[in-house]
């Protein structure tokens, strides 16, 4: 087609005309072309569709809706939350929990801070974060962080985090979250798990370590999470992986709003 006789489409930019390359999301692309039919008649308009989301991929650096289907990010949809259920356990839920076999962990050990992958059920802000605790230690309380994960898959920036007091056993539920915890359904987070001193006893409960997440240093290691090497009174932001440990995956839960 010659330059001069190219007709904006009167849909298409009609529609994203208030909303700039930095802020339009591919759902919102998706809602313009819906429908669009495959005929001739509509090259225009499909043209000027990829135009857009070229462009914005160009200022986004993200490919969602192209590469999805070739395998290029975790599209599983996972078990939501149904009538009294109201909260969610990413230590066993899949692809990385496969145990509900629970198993004693030193709260000693996170000193300094694991961090454990899991995927994300639900989209919504997290007002919630629980652990349970099986011996109670007033020396230190834990702090239960979520992290967004990096390119290369491993913990990255602080997005939020619960202060929970360690001094009573049994299921504890901490309700104030610092920071605002937005989660996207499908993509892949971390929780982490820390201290703001230096815990003298007191243990937490967690799963047995079948679920590895298929890092290790041996062909027989089964590591389950990423530990951050230097001790510290407060999460790290963002989260350097320093090792990788056989930690037990800590029972966390979640409600998301």
């Amino acid at each position: 087609m010659r330059d001069e006789d190219r007709k904006p489409s009167k849909r298409v930019f009609p529609l994203l005309q208030n909303l700039d390359l930095d802020s339009v999301t591919f759902a919102q692309l998706q809602c313009t072309g819906d429908p669009i039919t495959l005929e001739d008649m509509n090259v225009q308009e499909l043209e000027d569709l990829l135009l857009c989301q070229f462009a914005r991929l160009a200022v986004k650096s993200e490919w969602t809706g192209l590469l999805e289907s070739g395998g290029g990010t975790f599209n599983a949809v996972l078990p939501q939350s149904v009538g009294t259920a109201t909260r969610y356990q990413p230590a066993m839920a899949t692809p990385f929990g496969v145990s509900g076999v629970s198993t004693n962990q030193t709260f000693t050990d996170f000193d300094d801070p694991r961090a454990y992958p899991f995927v994300a059920p639900e989209s919504g802000d997290v007002s919630e974060i629980g652990i349970l605790i099986d011996t109670a230690t007033t020396s230190a309380d834990a702090l239960v962080g979520i992290y967004s994960t990096s390119s290369a898959g491993k913990p990255d920036a602080l997005l939020g985090f619960a202060d929970i007091e360690f001094g009573s056993t049994g299921e504890v539920y901490q309700t104030s979250i610092t920071g605002t915890i937005t989660l996207e359904a499908g993509v892949n987070y971390f929780f982490v798990v820390g201290a703001d001193a230096a815990p003298s006893g007191g243990q937490l409960k967690g799963i047995e370590n079948e679920g590895a997440f298929g890092v290790g240093y041996s062909v027989t290691s089964y590591q389950t999470c990423y530990k951050h090497e230097e001790s510290t009174t407060a999460l790290p932001d963002p989260f350097v992986a320093t090792h990788t440990r056989q930690t037990a995956r800590v029972l966390v839960s979640l409600k998301v709003s």
